[in-house]
């Protein structure tokens, strides 16, 4: 049967040629927007490294302005007194890289004779158990660390599956952004968002007293009112003396940030979803049309003693031997991509993407091919004949 399909689709490949490139172009398009939505979901699968619930950021502005011992005493006094909020579990200080922001500062160097490069971030002593930074080996700052005679600093596995990979770099001294000592090592920190790709990612300890560290993230008591703004509000607003400050709440600002990258991934698929209703309507239309023009081709078969079911599975199989050939030289474009390796991404996305496209496209065909095909096994041989 097979080899009579053949026989068929060669000598009618003028118009099966039709139906060959549109379910191609179709899989190219697919294959395309799945890569991407797998990919992207393949970061969403990622942990974030720190938590966004019952978790508020108050960024201060205006200090800048103002001389540095002044400015000590004002974070001192404004970290004892959220501390001292009936509703504030813990406090933490950071510099610019704060969460769900874009804001990036790297550092990178070549002095220990290869290039080391990572993103920074300045923190203090409590800013890991308020956003409970998972460490993996070693241990997050603490007060003993502002007498240390190297800058500590807690890096990520990455960086250090980067650059010391299979050494066991805990308490070790290296350069970057001057001596630093590493005394803990910790899961990813992707502040920009769920979407963001895991980098190499360092934390520099610093007093909450020193430096730009004018974000202050507050750890609330599961459950805290919205309504407790106001008391911090007040809060800072009387030990600064100044309005020029933004509470913002981590986990709005985590959905604010995720809901624009969905959007165009829900796009995309709705696109997907318009193709695959347009290439739905054109096979069956194709299938359609091919039957009613072989009307007389059926009737003499069936008059031949062909069953009907004969009937039905023969259009359906030479639709679904179309739609393989189709694959099968989209194939070929597609899985060049990864062998060649022509993206940095992994190749098994591309992989998986080819195996749900090739399903989709098979259930499309297999749907769009079998009522007409039911259809042509109900002519009744008399019929046709005398239509012909």
């Amino acid at each position: 049967m097979i080899r009579h399909i053949f026989k068929l689709i060669w000598f009618k490949r003028k118009s099966n040629a039709l139906m060959i490139l549109e379910i191609f172009l179709a899989y190219l398009v697919l294959f395309a927007a799945f890569s991407f939505v797998i990919y992207q979901l393949r970061i969403l699968e990622k942990p974030l490294g720190f938590k966004t619930i019952d978790r508020w950021m108050i960024s201060l502005e205006g200090l800048q302005a103002k001389d540095s011992a002044e400015v000590a005493t004002i974070m001192d006094q404004l970290k004892n007194e959220l501390k001292a909020s009936p509703n504030v579990e813990s406090v933490g200080f950071t510099n610019s890289s704060t969460p769900f922001s874009n804001n990036t500062s790297t550092t990178g160097n070549d002095d220990m004779g290869f290039n080391v490069s990572s993103r920074i971030a300045e923190a203090d002593e409590g800013f890991g158990e308020v956003m409970n930074i998972n460490i993996i080996k070693g241990r997050w700052f603490n007060e003993t660390d502002r007498q240390s005679k190297y800058r500590p600093i807690v890096v990520n596995e990455l960086f250090l599956k980067n650059f010391f990979p299979n050494k066991n770099m805990l308490d070790s001294v290296i350069i970057l952004d001057g001596e630093s000592k590493i005394v803990g090592i910790m899961d990813d920190y992707r502040y920009k968002g769920e979407f963001d790709l895991p980098t190499n990612m360092s934390f520099c300890y610093t007093p909450h007293t020193q430096g730009w560290m004018y974000n202050i993230i507050l750890r609330m008591k599961a459950g805290t009112p919205i309504g407790e703004q106001k008391t911090i509000n007040d809060i800072v607003k009387n030990v600064t003396k100044s309005n020029s400050f933004i509470i913002k709440l981590l986990e709005s600002e985590r959905e604010k940030n995720s809901r624009a990258k969905w959007i165009p991934i829900i796009a995309l698929l709705s696109i997907c979803g318009f193709l695959c209703i347009n290439i739905a309507l054109g096979l069956f239309g194709v299938v359609w049309f091919n039957i009613n023009k072989r009307r007389s081709e059926i009737g003499l078969r069936r008059a031949l003693g062909a069953h009907s079911s004969d009937i039905s599975k023969h259009f359906l199989m030479e639709t679904l031997v179309l739609a393989f050939i189709a694959i099968a030289l989209a194939l070929i474009f597609t899985i060049q991509i990864p062998l060649l390796k022509v993206v940095d991404i992994q190749p098994s996305i591309f992989y998986e993407s080819m195996v749900w496209v090739t399903v989709l496209i098979l259930i499309l065909v297999f749907i769009c091919a079998y009522f007409p095909s039911r259809q042509a096994a109900m002519i009744h041989p008399a019929t046709a004949l005398h239509e012909d």
